[in-house]
């Protein structure tokens, strides 16, 4: 089906590099025996953003304890839809997901600061945030407010872009009354609504047939999602509209955190960086590759000139930021 070459490649030379055999000295001094942690992404299994982010940390707990600890991945919503997840997060039942920043907006409000439309500049913008004072606050207040921690941030494969069955968008009013599916997020509602679309929000797992049956007229994602889910089978037209980054996080239930011994927390907390460090390193690589595969496999994928947009971004900017409390936040990545 596709070109793109799979991430996992080099992956030996990788945990090597990391001091994977010093990570493992430490937690087999542990001796508590094996241990099984339950991991859920809603992506499928190979080169997505999600599942690199996964197996990547995977093979570098699994490798730093040699075989004491197994993180097992269920792909695909294996477990629930992200919502469900959620919950099962709070309650210890699942022990880390990978997932976009959004699907937590709706029990922590003020993480909607992180997908506030054409907000980011790029990623080096995003990396000078979450990995800073603002992105440790942010840990604090989930683990406070949801129950989780962000053990680690990472990339989506791209910034977010209009995807649609056949329109194409050549001008800001192309987008009027289309029905475009989006996270089920306060704030990617707005943004939908911003760009002057319908929006429609849906489970991720709705989304093709939804684009298949016409319940939809689109929807909005990255390049790699949309090759990798093969929504190229149902939509024809990208347009590179850049309207949100998608931050991700490797997510970590506080409750599970509270059962581990903090050799062994640390232990994942390394794992969990280099993981996140291979998976942002791989992201440019694989949004080149997956927008040139779906080129290939006859979508078409046009550039478009977002600035129409910029004012109504930064009054909204301005009015979620003091209703949701992160004026200080906000004024960080503004900075």
């Amino acid at each position: 089906m596709s070109s793109v070459s799979h991430p996992t490649l080099g992956r030996r030379a990788f945990l090597s590099g990391l001091g994977a055999a010093a990570l493992g000295a430490s937690c087999r001094q542990l001796g508590r025996g094996p241990r099984i942690l339950r991991l859920s992404h809603s992506m499928t299994a190979g080169p997505t953003s999600l599942h690199v982010f996964a197996n990547t940390f995977k093979q570098l707990v699994e490798t730093a304890t040699a075989g004491d600890v197994t993180v097992r991945i269920f792909s695909s919503n294996t477990l629930g839809q992200e919502r469900e997840i959620v919950q099962q997060m709070q309650e210890g039942l699942v022990d880390f997901m990978v997932s976009g920043s959004a699907i937590w907006g709706s029990v922590a409000p003020r993480l909607q600061v992180l997908d506030f439309p054409f907000l980011w500049r790029d990623w080096d913008h995003v990396h000078r945030i979450v990995d800073g004072p603002v992105g440790r606050e942010i840990g604090d207040y989930l683990a406070g407010a949801a129950a989780v921690r962000p053990f680690a941030w990472g990339d989506s494969f791209g910034f977010r872009q209009v995807v649609t069955r056949s329109r194409e968008i050549l001008t800001p009013a192309d987008l009027a009354g289309l029905k475009i599916r989006t996270i089920q997020s306060a704030i990617y509602v707005k943004a939908v609504e911003l760009m002057g679309a319908s929006p429609t929000p849906m489970a991720f797992g709705e989304v093709y047939t939804s684009l298949q049956t016409g319940v939809i007229d689109g929807f909005e994602h990255d390049a790699s999602t949309t090759l990798q889910q093969r929504f190229y089978e149902v939509a024809h037209v990208m347009t590179r509209t850049r309207h949100i980054a998608g931050v991700l996080g490797l997510w970590a239930s506080t409750v599970t955190l509270g059962l581990l011994p903090p050799d062994l927390r640390a232990v994942l907390e390394t794992a969990a960086q280099g993981a996140s460090a291979e998976q942002r390193r791989t992201g440019p690589r694989e949004e080149t590759s997956a927008a040139t595969e779906l080129v290939r496999q006859g979508m078409k994928i046009r550039d478009f000139d977002n600035t129409a947009f910029h004012a109504k971004a930064e009054a909204l900017w301005d009015t979620e930021g003091r209703a949701l409390g992160v004026a200080p936040w906000l004024a960080a990545i503004r900075a």
